[in-house]
């Protein structure tokens, strides 16, 4: 590990106004961040920085291993995790696990929120080359803000996150035991993002690769500035290294509603279980 300090300080305001200066403070090429990995395995100095940042160690499921992790909410079988699961099937040497956070609150302020809560389809373009989408509303909105994510229950009374396990399950079978959820771990660091992502972040210096991307749009940037970029930063600070992250969707991209779709298979689920036709 390199000295404390070793880096100039990072204008964040500056780094948010430039895409490239962003994507190169946060992002990682994949081939890149695979050889990192291997170089940092045995770090003494490593070791007692984490060891020192994460009092509670490390999560169970990342222990001993080299993980490539996605971070949500809820597994479930939109085109995003799709293309996770792709992406770690042509990675040799790193094992797919998606972290979960089912105890957070529910907020429809919240795009990544709102969307487990109301389920959108692609169904092509029209002749206009626009896209063509479906929703289907799953639970009740006004209900459930401020509910735990695994309290909240769906319209046919079945638990928000067990329906969205049940769609990964049906799309990726030989992958249930790589969904875990770290509730309890983040929230011994605080519920807030602001107190949980230095710690959630040092947990990618060598254990493991991020797969993620950090939007700069009206919605997200507010979140990006005063969460994401003063927490990577401070570790690069103190270790001279940094936290290992992927973007997982090209930049140009990001963001776009696509990665929150389901494929159509999920809408015949979607209604059935709406009319009562299938059961839990």
């Amino acid at each position: 590990m390199q000295a404390e300090s070793t880096l100039p300080p990072t204008d964040i305001d500056a780094t948010l106004s430039n895409r490239e200066i962003f994507n190169a403070l946060v992002y990682t090429p994949w081939d890149e961040a695979l050889k990192e990995l291997e170089r940092r395995q045995n770090d003494p100095a490593l070791d007692a920085y984490l060891e020192r940042t994460l009092p509670n160690g490390i999560p169970e499921a990342m222990r001993g291993k080299k993980s490539m992790v996605l971070f949500r909410n809820v597994a479930t079988s939109n085109y995003e995790i799709h293309r996770f699961i792709i992406a770690a099937d042509s990675l040799s040497g790193l094992k797919p696990l998606i972290l979960e956070y089912t105890q957070d609150k529910f907020n429809d302020r919240n795009e990544a929120k709102y969307f487990l809560g109301k389920l959108c389809f692609h169904k092509g373009m029209n002749k206009n080359g626009e896209a063509v989408w479906e929703s289907i509303r799953i639970m009740d909105f006004n209900a459930s803000n401020n509910v735990p994510l695994n309290e909240v229950k769906t319209l046919w009374g079945q638990t928000l996150v067990d329906f969205h396990h049940e769609l990964f399950e049906r799309s990726f079978p030989r992958q249930t035991d790589r969904v875990v959820d770290v509730s309890e771990w983040v929230r011994s660091f605080g519920g807030r993002a602001k107190d949980y992502y230095k710690p959630f972040f040092s947990l990618f210096l060598r254990g493991g690769i991020l797969f993620e991307n950090y939007l700069l749009d009206s919605k997200e940037g507010p979140f990006t500035k005063e969460v994401i970029l003063p927490a990577l930063t401070e570790i690069m600070q103190e270790t001279g290294l940094k936290p290992l992250i992927v973007a997982l969707e090209p930049t140009h991209i990001e963001g776009d509603q696509f990665w929150y779709a389901h494929p159509l298979r999920d809408m015949v689920i979607t209604r059935q279980k709406l009319s009562g036709d299938l059961v839990s």
